[in-house]
């Protein structure tokens, strides 16, 4: 009862997912925490940012232009669009309201958390603006993350290595704007490491509650057994 087909299902995260999401969601909250309090109220590069900086900088060559349409993918135009291209993709695939409402809720509160509450506590500050989480970083990852939670963790019957390649394809992009903003000098790498762990825990947590309450329904709805 209360499964329709792989697309209709009223669960949001199939078992595994829903284990995992369940370790990496509090870990990405401490880990962004840890990294808020170590970096509060300083200024200047951390150790890995020592380690990593230098290295993107000295790279990026003569490809300032691409980085600057790669690092664009996590602007705040990019959001509500971004946001609009899931919701539509999961409509057309059949998802349901949990699916849509995790598309929209998860990146906009993880966005907002990092811009408004985060980032000011925080205190961490690059060339005299606010940088700790990466914001650019928190809403790529946490659009990306929706990405693979409804069309990765939803479509579990689709073969393996296009689950494969869309995770990938994930990763790239949460690397890509991550790393573009450190060579274009806008972040330090852990700036944009803390924006990766806001968003897991944000839509890992938002996802977790979203199907811990279609579980209790579905359970409420199941018919009692017969005597």
């Amino acid at each position: 009862p209360g499964r329709v087909s792989e697309w209709g299902s009223i669960r949001l995260l199939p078992g595994p997912w829903r284990g995992a999401m369940a370790v990496l969601a509090p870990l990405s909250a401490a880990g962004a925490l840890a990294l808020g309090w170590w970096y509060s109220g300083t200024e200047s590069a951390g150790a890995l940012d020592h380690q990593l900086d230098g290295q993107l900088v000295a790279h990026r060559g003569s490809h300032l232009g691409l980085l600057w349409h790669i690092s664009d993918l996590g602007s705040p135009p990019a959001l509500p669009l971004g946001v609009l291209v899931l919701a539509a993709a999961a409509a057309l695939t059949g998802r349901r309201w949990p699916a849509l409402l995790l598309t929209v809720a998860g990146p906009l509160a993880a966005v907002v958390l990092t811009e408004f509450v985060l980032k000011p506590v925080v205190g961490r500050t690059y060339e005299g603006g606010l940088s700790l989480p990466s914001g650019h970083t928190t809403s790529i990852s946490s659009m990306a993350w929706v990405f693979v939670l409804v069309f990765v963790a939803g479509g579990r019957h689709r073969p393996w290595w296009l689950r494969a390649a869309l995770v990938g394809l994930a990763v790239l992009a949460v690397l890509g704007v991550a790393g573009s903003m450190v060579a274009l000098n806008r972040h330090y790498t852990t700036d944009t490491v803390a924006g990766a762990l806001v968003a897991t825990a944000v839509v890992g947590g938002v996802a977790l509650l979203l199907d811990s309450w279609l579980r209790r329904r579905e359970t409420v709805r199941q018919p009692a057994p017969a005597r």
